[in-house]
């Protein structure tokens, strides 16, 4: 058995396909470090016409966020709309949505107490991803040529 290994690790390609796909697996482990939830918070009246929530700077920066918005009035109608999604509500206490996309509200009549937030997700290093992947590939292949040349050699 220690004979075997020795002329595997001997064999440089092997060596090097080793070392490319370890570099892959930790690339890999760092792309997927997760570093705070960063979050964004808004309240206040809304009183007749159309209202876009939220802040474009932060829900266009993080691929996803958890959103809430809740609405509260004594008597208040409001057209709530967000990607394809579209209705209108006669709110009389308080209504809690969660939206996929940034969230519009139009009040038609009345005003409305509203509080939004938006909570996201960071990977900063995910682009890593990419290349890890790239040289696991590679990795394997060279490991794989390695390993045949190897074989070759010591059939002879």
């Amino acid at each position: 058995m220690k004979e075997a290994l020795k002329v595997f690790l001997s064999s440089r390609l092997v060596v090097a396909g080793f070392i490319m796909i370890l570099l892959a697996m930790i690339l890999s482990a760092i792309a997927v470090f997760q570093t705070g939830h960063p979050s964004y918070y808004s309240s206040g009246t809304l009183g007749p016409g159309n209202h876009a929530l939220g802040n474009d700077t932060f829900e266009n920066r993080y691929f996803y966020c958890n959103r809430s918005l809740s609405l509260s009035s004594k008597n208040a109608t409001v057209e709530v709309s967000w990607g394809n999604f579209t209705a209108v509500y006669n709110i009389t206490g308080n209504a809690t949505f969660i939206p996929t996309d940034r969230p519009e509200v139009m009040v038609i009549n009345g005003t409305v107490t509203y509080t939004y937030r938006a909570k996201a997700i960071s990977y900063p290093y995910s682009d890593l991803a990419i290349p890890a992947a790239i040289l696991a590939f590679v990795g394997t292949v060279v490991l794989w040529v390695g390993y045949t040349h190897t074989l070759r050699g010591k059939r002879e």
